[in-house]
Order: structure tokens, then C-alpha cells, then sequence
């Protein structure tokens, strides 16, 4: 009998903790639960990822989002959002290619989380959550990457010097200074020699 017993207390000893049920507190309202979260948006499910446990025991499920419209948060496109794989230990279970309303939060390192006590809940049964929400807005479109070039930036050649207004040309020849003069006393001696010629001839 008191072997019996024994093993029986070992045996409720040995249950893992995670077999506790999830406990929540009654839902938030929308606008409530809107102030408590983190992100509010409306996704579609990709895919979805077992990771192993982190030690405690609970494996982590790892759901690829496209991101239809944001209410709050800063989100692109694609997100992922972690819960723990376990309903016992209030993790969320999202079925791929349904689209989901998620109240998420952001864990130490900035990742998105979510667990039953959210109030995430398929899009097609969210009317009281949408009507208060209202039209939202697109997610954030990613940037284009700038691809590394190997050229070299085009040279710009240094403008030209400033050598003032360009001398005026000026018409018939012009005359050097020694030559010049040389040459017109030249002409003068030969037109005089040739009057004074003349002169004599008459």
C-alpha cells in the first residue's frame, strides 16, 4: 500500500510543468488591446517552422507573414512571428494561407511573439476589431539595394583661364616699330630721287 502510494506521488511529481493548462485572463477589448500591443496588423500565413526548444523544455513555431495592411508598429512586407509550439503553454497556432488578425508584442530581442491570451483572431471574424481599426495603411516597401561600382567618377576638366576680352583685329597691315619706320624713310628718299629726276629730264 504505501509502495503504491509512493509511486503515485513520484508519478505527479514527474509531469512536466508545460502540462499545465493555458490560463488566460478574460480578452481585452479592441481599443485595449490595440494600447497593449506592440504591432497590429493583418497577415496571411506562409509557412510555418519548428525550431527546438531554448532549454525550457517548449519548442518554438516559427510563422512567415505577408503583411496585407499595418494599424501600428513598423512593418514591411514579409515579418515573422514566433509562439511557442505547445497549447499548454499558450501557444498560438496559426494556420498557413489564412489571413489573421495579430495583436503582436516584441520580445527582448525585438522579435514578434504572440500567444493565445492575445486577441490575434482570423480576419473574417475581426468585424468588431476592424471597424474600430479603420482602413490601416500598406506596409513599408523595402529599399532598393545600391550595387557597388567599380567605375571610376567621370573627370571634369578645370574650366579655362580668364585672359580678358580678345584684342580687336584691325584691318590692312600693321607696321613693326624699327621696320616700320626703316621701310617709310626708304619710300620718302626713292619718291624724292625720282621728282628730282624727273625735274632734270624737263
Amino acid at each position: 500500500m504505501r509502495l503504491a502510494a509512493v509511486a503515485l506521488v513520484l508519478g505527479l511529481w514527474a509531469v512536466p510543468h508545460v502540462a499545465r493548462a493555458c490560463s488566460c485572463m478574460m480578452l481585452p477589448a479592441p481599443a485595449v488591446a490595440v494600447e497593449r500591443a506592440d504591432a497590429v496588423f493583418e497577415a496571411r500565413v506562409e509557412s510555418v517552422s519548428a525550431e527546438p526548444s531554448g532549454g525550457e523544455g517548449v519548442g518554438l513555431l516559427r510563422y512567415d507573414l505577408e503583411v496585407l495592411r499595418v494599424w501600428k508598429g513598423e512593418l514591411g512586407a514579409a515579418a515573422q512571428l514566433g509562439s511557442r509550439a505547445s497549447s499548454a503553454a499558450c501557444g498560438r497556432s496559426l494556420l498557413v494561407g489564412k489571413v489573421y488578425l495579430i495583436y503582436a508584442a516584441r520580445n527582448e530581442g525585438g522579435d514578434l511573439t504572440d500567444n493565445m491570451c492575445s486577441r490575434t483572431r482570423l480576419a473574417s471574424t475581426a468585424d468588431e476589431d476592424l471597424a474600430l481599426l479603420g482602413p490601416g495603411s500598406s506596409p513599408l516597401a523595402g529599399r532598393p539595394a545600391t550595387a557597388p561600382t567599380s567605375r571610376e567618377p567621370p573627370r571634369i576638366a578645370p574650366p579655362a583661364p580668364d585672359l580678358g576680352p580678345a584684342p580687336i583685329a584691325r584691318r590692312g597691315c600693321a607696321i613693326d616699330g624699327e621696320r616700320g619706320a626703316s621701310g617709310l624713310l626708304a619710300l620718302v628718299t626713292l619718291a624724292l630721287a625720282r621728282t628730282r629726276t624727273r625735274a632734270r629730264a624737263r
